[in-house]
């Protein structure tokens, strides 16, 4: 089990990192225009991330299930 965490240990960072990031980026003081214009590819970016990792790694159990 050691070599499956250590397998998805940066991936599970990256999603935290991206949804982290999601949650903190509305209290960044920066000028409304700028933020606006950047949110929407912004959520979009972080959305994929996290939704991709959630995907895959349910594949992924899925598919290690079956092997065994």
């Amino acid at each position: 089990m050691n070599i499956e965490n250590d397998r998805w240990k940066n991936r599970r960072r990256m999603a935290w990192l991206a949804m982290l990031a999601g949650l903190v980026y509305p209290f960044i003081s920066i000028e409304p225009e700028t933020a606006a214009a950047l949110a929407t590819p912004f959520y979009l970016f972080v959305g994929a991330v996290v939704g991709t990792y959630i995907g895959y790694s349910t594949a992924d159990d899925k598919w290690q299930k079956e092997v065994e």
